[in-house]
């Protein structure tokens, strides 16, 4: 006797955008049911990522019908997508797909583990690829406020290209002003940059970048090098201070 799943539905010709059977061409896939996983060009999301990884991976090891296993399916708008489909006569497979729909309907992740894996993976993909860019342009305007009287528009600029690990400095600056904080949605990893500029002050700056940057009291020297004083320092010892 066959088994009959609690919670998988069996597949149809249906258009995942627009419910419509009129375009579909392919083979006819009635004998499968469908798996609560799915995948695409397009799919971004940690969770979704997550899920089609483990769940696909026990039901890999457990299908025996040999069409049992993902397919892929052209689609006007995506591009394509995926879908993990199972043959009526795969009772083993079926089994722990109905059990996984069942879980999923209580609690949406299949392997919190796994799930951060994917996360760390795709922050550190994020960060790499347009996150410490934007950083960096954050932290390069709020150097230029500090520069010495003087100095061009692109000393900021040149500050930075200076520095013998600049990733690694604006890295640092990222975790301690900010936490190294990162959001994960469905269009996948994302840092809030908002406001992060109020913490990013001359001490920070200067112990990136190894750089002398204005204490609150201090100053630039304004007399002209050398210093009458022998010191190569270019800022004026500290001012003295004054007790009430």
């Amino acid at each position: 006797m066959t088994y009959q799943p609690e919670n998988l539905e069996r597949w149809d010709s249906s258009d995942p955008a627009l419910g419509s059977t009129d375009n579909y061409v392919g083979a006819d896939l009635s004998p499968f049911y469908v798996a609560p996983i799915s995948n695409g060009r397009d799919t971004e999301d940690s969770v979704t990522l997550s899920n089609w990884r483990v769940i696909g991976g026990e039901l890999e090891k457990l299908a025996k019908h040999e069409e049992s296993g993902a397919h892929n399916f052209g689609h006007w708008a995506v591009g394509w997508y995926e879908l993990w489909l199972i043959h009526e006569s795969d009772t083993a497979a079926l089994q722990c797909a109905d059990q996984w729909a069942g879980a999923l309907a209580d609690y949406p992740v299949a392997d919190e583990s796994d799930l951060g894996e994917i996360e760390f993976e795709a922050e550190c993909e994020a960060w790499e690829n347009w996150g410490r860019s934007e950083w960096r342009n954050i932290v390069e305007k709020e150097l230029q406020l500090c520069a010495p009287d003087g100095a061009d528009d692109y000393w900021a600029d040149e500050i930075i290209d200076a520095h013998p690990d600049s990733d690694a400095a604006l890295d640092w600056l990222w975790r301690e002003v900010a936490g190294g904080e990162c959001y994960h949605e469905s269009s996948g990893a994302t840092f809030d940059f908002r406001g992060t500029e109020r913490s990013l002050t001359a001490t920070y700056l200067g112990e990136a970048f190894d750089l002398p940057l204005l204490a609150p009291d201090q100053q630039w020297r304004s007399e002209p090098y050398p210093w009458p004083d022998g010191s190569t320092a270019p800022l004026v010892a500290p001012l003295p201070l004054v007790v009430a």
